[in-house]
């Protein structure tokens, strides 16, 4: 029979000033790139980097836990999710550079979309185990969330003609307004620091990331995307505070 240990202890302290190095690295980057002649290489290489590199990081995390089989589990998926992140930004890269196809849609989003049930599953795991009952409020809340952002995005986008990238867009935002939605909730129980500072960074960086998709699909609808986008900021700062947020839990268990 296997006893899942959890360490007694997981509150940690968060450097603020590697959270402000994060945020002001982010934007000097974006505010780099978009004054360079061409700037997709080393939007395309970022891009690529940081989701590999948290990933990896995930999987090492994992190590940590593997006395443990649910978290060893639970962050298992965390680096698949991640990875489905960067093999879509891989499939992403080979098709417009290489292929000379417009990369939406395609196979990119089957990797880009293993990163919802991935981080669902993360977060539920975690929200068992540290809270053993929902309150109706919060209860409301998961379905609330999720209901107001797809309804928005069907408000705002709908027309008479219900094209496949209409239906497209929707499936997505369904799945991330989901993911958002169980993130806030996520936040809301690691608020009081029960299991340390670095849970909750890691459900900052998660919102960051959905907030970035649903923003996405609404601007890929309106054909409105570009590298040099500013939504680039959202992901660019999630991947990097959940890289962070790994580290820093990886030092107290």
């Amino acid at each position: 029979m296997s006893v899942d240990i959890v360490p007694d202890k997981l509150k940690n302290s968060i450097n603020l000033k590697i959270i402000a190095v994060i945020v002001l690295g982010v934007i000097g980057f974006h505010y780099l790139v978009n004054n360079l002649e061409d700037p997709d290489m080393y939007v395309y290489a970022f891009s690529m980097a940081i989701p590999f590199s948290a990933s990896i990081f995930a999987f090492i995390t994992s190590k940590k836990y593997d006395s443990t089989l649910v978290y060893y589990k639970a962050f298992i998926t965390l680096g698949i999710a991640l990875m489905g992140i960067f093999l879509g930004e891989l499939t992403y890269f080979i098709y417009e550079q290489f292929l000379n196809l417009d990369p939406y849609p395609s196979i990119a989003d089957v990797f880009f979309f293993l990163f919802y049930p991935g981080i669902i599953f993360f977060m539920i795991v975690n929200i068992r185990f540290f809270s053993s009952e929902t309150s109706k409020l919060k209860k409301i809340s998961l379905i609330t969330i999720p209901l107001t952002i797809t309804g928005s995005y069907f408000l705002l986008t709908f027309t008479e003609e219900i094209n496949f990238d209409f239906l497209y867009g929707l499936i997505f935002v369904g799945a991330t307004s989901i993911a958002l939605g169980i993130s806030i909730h996520t936040a809301l129980i690691f608020r009081g620091g029960i299991v340390g500072a670095s849970w909750i960074l890691i459900v900052i960086g998660i919102i960051l990331i959905v907030s970035g998709d649903v923003w996405y699909y609404y601007i890929e609808l309106l054909d409105e995307y570009s590298l040099g986008h500013p939504v680039n900021i959202f992901w660019y700062s999630g991947y990097l505070i959940i890289l962070y947020a790994m580290y820093n839990h990886r030092k107290t268990i």
